[in-house]
């Protein structure tokens, strides 16, 4: 990850104060576990364990960086809690109970509405794990700008790029998501 400027660099976590990176951080570290969990309880462990991390590995955190580091943190720590949670449990209870739960009493519409929305919310994912996949210096420029809603200019001191490059990272990710996406998000809208 030296490229990407999380490691490495003169100025680590550890010669700034922790308790100032913890300050400045704590809620956009909450909100994107919250975000990616949809779970308040999940979202304060992971939140607890992102810092414990950090303060364990600060050395090798670079301080220009440090919030990147800890969303993208974040971020891995739920999808890998849910992964370990997803084998936890049988499949066929979770799906069993979920379909009792919601289907019990509901008329039709309800249940469409619901089941359009879990799509909607499936499809925001992939676009996610996609945009991921392509260019992670994008993902991070998105999630950190619109989810966390960031000051662009701080954006770009902590991923270590101009201001005009931060926007020319985020047209460029905007414009992929559009082409990629764009059918699929007409065919969501339309039902």
């Amino acid at each position: 990850m030296e490229g990407k400027g999380i490691t490495g660099g003169a100025d680590s976590v550890r010669s700034v104060d922790f308790d100032k990176v913890y300050e400045e951080n704590v809620s956009a570290v909450y909100r994107t576990a919250l975000y990616y969990s949809e779970n308040e309880h999940v979202a304060e462990e992971i939140t607890q364990e992102v810092f414990l991390k950090l303060y364990v590995s600060k050395e090798h955190v670079n301080a220009d960086a440090v919030t990147a580091w800890l969303v993208s943190t974040a971020r891995n720590m739920v999808k890998n809690h849910k992964r370990k949670r997803w084998h936890e449990i049988p499949r066929e209870d979770v799906l069993d109970n979920w379909a009792d739960g919601i289907f019990a009493d509901s008329t039709e519409e309800d249940i469409l509405t619901v089941l359009h929305d879990r799509e909607y919310c499936g499809f925001v994912e992939k676009i996610f794990n996609d945009l991921y996949q392509m260019n992670e210096r994008w993902y991070d420029a998105i999630t950190i700008t619109y989810l966390l809603e960031k000051p662009q200019k701080e954006v770009a001191e902590n991923m270590g790029v101009s201001l005009e490059v931060l926007h020319s990272m985020l047209y460029r990710a905007k414009r992929w998501i559009r082409r990629k996406y764009k059918e699929e998000y007409d065919r969501l809208s339309d039902t």
